[in-house]
Protein backbone atom coordinates (compact mmCIF):
# COMPACT_ATOMS: atom_id res chain seq x y z
CA UNK A 1 0.00 0.00 0.00
CA UNK A 2 1.40 3.41 -0.90
CA UNK A 3 1.35 6.61 1.15
CA UNK A 4 -1.88 7.84 -0.46
CA UNK A 5 -3.61 4.58 0.48
CA UNK A 6 -2.42 4.82 4.08
CA UNK A 7 -3.47 8.47 4.30
CA UNK A 8 -6.94 7.70 2.92
CA UNK A 9 -7.31 4.76 5.31
CA UNK A 10 -6.29 6.91 8.28
CA UNK A 11 -8.68 9.70 7.20
CA UNK A 12 -11.51 7.19 6.81
CA UNK A 13 -10.84 5.68 10.23
CA UNK A 14 -10.74 9.14 11.83
CA UNK A 15 -14.04 10.00 10.17
CA UNK A 16 -15.68 6.82 11.47
CA UNK A 17 -14.37 7.38 15.01
CA UNK A 18 -15.32 11.08 15.09
CA UNK A 19 -18.70 10.44 13.46
CA UNK A 20 -19.53 7.53 15.76
CA UNK A 21 -18.34 9.16 18.97
CA UNK A 22 -21.55 11.17 19.65
CA UNK A 23 -23.61 8.00 19.26
CA UNK A 24 -21.31 5.92 21.44
CA UNK A 25 -21.31 8.55 24.19
CA UNK A 26 -25.10 8.95 24.38
CA UNK A 27 -26.08 5.29 23.91
CA UNK A 28 -25.31 4.06 27.48
CA UNK A 29 -27.22 6.97 29.03
CA UNK A 30 -30.25 6.39 26.78
CA UNK A 31 -30.16 2.63 27.41
CA UNK A 32 -29.93 3.12 31.18
CA UNK A 33 -32.79 5.64 31.17
CA UNK A 34 -35.00 3.28 29.16
CA UNK A 35 -34.20 0.39 31.51
CA UNK A 36 -35.34 2.57 34.43
CA UNK A 37 -38.54 3.59 32.62
CA UNK A 38 -39.51 0.13 31.29
CA UNK A 39 -41.21 -1.09 34.53
CA UNK A 40 -43.26 2.14 34.66
CA UNK A 41 -44.55 1.89 31.07
CA UNK A 42 -47.62 -0.20 31.97
CA UNK A 43 -48.78 2.46 34.42
CA UNK A 44 -48.36 5.22 31.85
CA UNK A 45 -50.36 3.39 29.19
CA UNK A 46 -53.06 2.14 31.59
CA UNK A 47 -53.90 5.73 32.60
CA UNK A 48 -54.43 6.85 29.01
CA UNK A 49 -55.50 3.74 27.10
CA UNK A 50 -57.85 4.42 24.18
CA UNK A 51 -58.91 0.75 24.28
CA UNK A 52 -60.82 0.96 27.55
CA UNK A 53 -59.87 -0.41 30.95
CA UNK A 54 -56.57 -2.30 30.99
CA UNK A 55 -57.02 -5.61 32.80
CA UNK A 56 -53.52 -6.99 32.14
CA UNK A 57 -50.22 -5.54 30.95
CA UNK A 58 -47.14 -7.60 30.08
CA UNK A 59 -43.78 -6.06 29.24
CA UNK A 60 -42.48 -7.59 25.99
CA UNK A 61 -39.11 -5.85 26.05
CA UNK A 62 -37.36 -2.71 24.91
CA UNK A 63 -35.21 -1.48 22.04
CA UNK A 64 -32.64 1.27 22.17
CA UNK A 65 -31.60 2.13 18.61
CA UNK A 66 -27.96 3.16 18.13
CA UNK A 67 -28.94 6.55 16.72
CA UNK A 68 -29.81 9.34 19.18
CA UNK A 69 -33.46 10.01 19.87
CA UNK A 70 -35.95 7.32 20.57
CA UNK A 71 -36.11 4.29 22.75
CA UNK A 72 -39.06 1.90 22.59
CA UNK A 73 -40.87 -0.33 25.08
CA UNK A 74 -43.37 -2.92 23.84
CA UNK A 75 -46.38 -3.89 25.95
CA UNK A 76 -49.05 -6.58 25.52
CA UNK A 77 -52.37 -5.24 26.81
CA UNK A 78 -55.57 -7.08 27.62
CA UNK A 79 -58.26 -4.42 27.61
CA UNK A 80 -62.01 -3.99 27.48
CA UNK A 81 -61.56 -3.44 23.73
CA UNK A 82 -59.55 -6.64 23.20
CA UNK A 83 -55.88 -7.62 23.01
CA UNK A 84 -53.39 -5.03 21.74
CA UNK A 85 -49.65 -4.58 21.52
CA UNK A 86 -48.48 -1.04 22.09
CA UNK A 87 -45.09 0.50 21.40
CA UNK A 88 -44.24 3.31 23.82
CA UNK A 89 -41.78 5.76 22.23
CA UNK A 90 -39.57 7.68 24.64
CA UNK A 91 -37.76 10.91 23.75
CA UNK A 92 -35.19 12.40 26.10
CA UNK A 93 -33.18 10.94 28.94
CA UNK A 94 -34.05 13.23 31.81
CA UNK A 95 -36.59 12.00 34.36
CA UNK A 96 -38.23 15.43 34.54
CA UNK A 97 -38.32 16.43 30.87
CA UNK A 98 -38.81 13.23 28.86
CA UNK A 99 -41.89 12.67 26.74
CA UNK A 100 -43.56 9.40 25.84
CA UNK A 101 -46.21 8.56 23.28
CA UNK A 102 -47.80 5.23 22.43
CA UNK A 103 -49.05 3.63 19.24
CA UNK A 104 -50.62 0.25 18.53
CA UNK A 105 -48.42 -2.02 16.42
CA UNK A 106 -49.39 -4.99 14.21
CA UNK A 107 -48.60 -8.58 15.14
CA UNK A 108 -45.59 -8.82 12.80
CA UNK A 109 -43.92 -5.89 14.61
CA UNK A 110 -44.69 -7.28 18.07
CA UNK A 111 -41.68 -9.01 19.67
CA UNK A 112 -42.01 -12.40 21.27
CA UNK A 113 -45.70 -13.16 20.91
CA UNK A 114 -47.22 -16.55 20.17
CA UNK A 115 -49.50 -17.45 17.29
CA UNK A 116 -52.44 -17.67 19.71
CA UNK A 117 -51.76 -14.14 20.99
CA UNK A 118 -51.41 -12.91 17.42
CA UNK A 119 -54.86 -14.30 16.64
CA UNK A 120 -56.32 -12.58 19.74
CA UNK A 121 -54.68 -9.35 18.58
CA UNK A 122 -56.28 -9.67 15.14
CA UNK A 123 -59.68 -10.24 16.75
CA UNK A 124 -59.21 -7.17 18.94
CA UNK A 125 -58.06 -5.03 16.00
CA UNK A 126 -61.06 -6.13 13.93
CA UNK A 127 -63.41 -5.41 16.85
CA UNK A 128 -62.00 -1.90 17.22
CA UNK A 129 -62.24 -1.16 13.50
CA UNK A 130 -58.52 -1.36 12.72
CA UNK A 131 -55.14 -0.47 14.17
CA UNK A 132 -54.87 2.72 16.19
CA UNK A 133 -52.03 4.16 14.12
CA UNK A 134 -52.39 7.68 15.49
CA UNK A 135 -50.01 8.04 18.48
CA UNK A 136 -51.35 9.34 21.77
CA UNK A 137 -49.40 11.09 24.50
CA UNK A 138 -48.81 9.08 27.69
CA UNK A 139 -46.31 11.41 29.41
CA UNK A 140 -46.38 14.21 30.42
Amino acid sequence: MNRLGWALSAAGAALVVCGGLPFAVTFPQRSSFLADQEPKACGLVARSSPFGEVTSCIDLGRRTPPLPGDGHVFLLLETAGGTAVVRVDYKGTDEKTFTASAVEVPSWESPGISHETSERMKTGIDGRGGLKTQPWQVHP
